[in-house]
């Protein structure tokens, strides 16, 4: 397993404070993407065995309870499975952030119950999902189908896309028909587009949406999701 970075203290799973480990390697070049340093692999690595003994003691005094892989793309990483136990070991809540692009990892992984939350990212409509990851896998909208419903019969769980500013809202009623087909999904989160540091700058020139525009689409998506929830808007 490969670690490139971490963030030592966050609130990135919810009411749980601890940490995000970010993992080497995406198979996705999403122009907005803000972590371009990781898409092609590390600079350099964590020491596994200096990161278990701080975590572990994070873990018994009480500091830590949860553990957020991310990236990256997690579930590229062969091993992932058997890092997550080691973090489940320790008695850590884990979530893992993936985009979808594996449905056999995340079936494996959440089959077993080594996995207490997962968040797939909605990067675009159906339509448009090959144009905008510039992914070149020909089977990736029949894995982003299975990892959508795979995702969906676990207890906890979001779907979120960041909101790039020239996305319509007729853009986000395909997202919500596309994740809702089999249901209304338990939370949507909406995340406000980060202009700094994007893979492609042409993106860095882009105008974020207002707060107002925000707020609309959010209503908007209210028919697909039980609850929906706006980050940076």
């Amino acid at each position: 397993m490969k670690i490139a970075s971490r963030q030592e203290t966050s609130i990135d799973y919810p009411k749980k404070f601890g940490q995000i480990l970010f993992v080497p390697k995406c198979n996705f070049r999403c122009g907005f993407c803000h972590n371009p340093d990781l898409i092609n692999g590390p600079t350099s690595e964590l020491n596994l065995e200096l990161l278990f003994k701080d975590l572990k003691t994070k873990a018994d005094g009480g500091w830590y309870r949860s553990i957020c892989i991310s990236g990256g793309e997690p579930t590229l990483q062969e091993d992932l499975l058997e890092f997550v136990k080691k973090l489940k070991q320790l008695g850590l809540n884990v979530k893992i952030d993936t985009n979808g692009s594996n449905p056999e990892m995340l079936h494996k992984l959440l089959d077993e119950g080594s996995v207490d939350y997962v968040a797939m990212d909605i990067k675009a409509p159906r339509q448009k999902y090959k144009e905008i990851t510039n992914c070149k896998d020909i089977d990736l909208l029949e894995k982003l189908d299975k990892s959508i419903e795979i995702i969906k019969k676990f207890p906890v769980y979001e779907f979120r896309t960041t909101v790039i500013p020239f996305f319509n809202k007729q853009d986000f009623e395909e997202i919500g028909k596309w994740i809702s087909k089999s249901g209304a999904v338990r939370l949507y989160t909406l995340q406000q587009f980060v202009r700094k540091k994007c893979l492609d700058k042409e993106f860095e020139k882009l105008k974020p949406k207002t707060k107002q525009e925000i707020k609309e689409i959010a209503e908007l998506m209210k028919k697909y999701a039980d609850d929906v929830r706006v980050l940076g808007g």
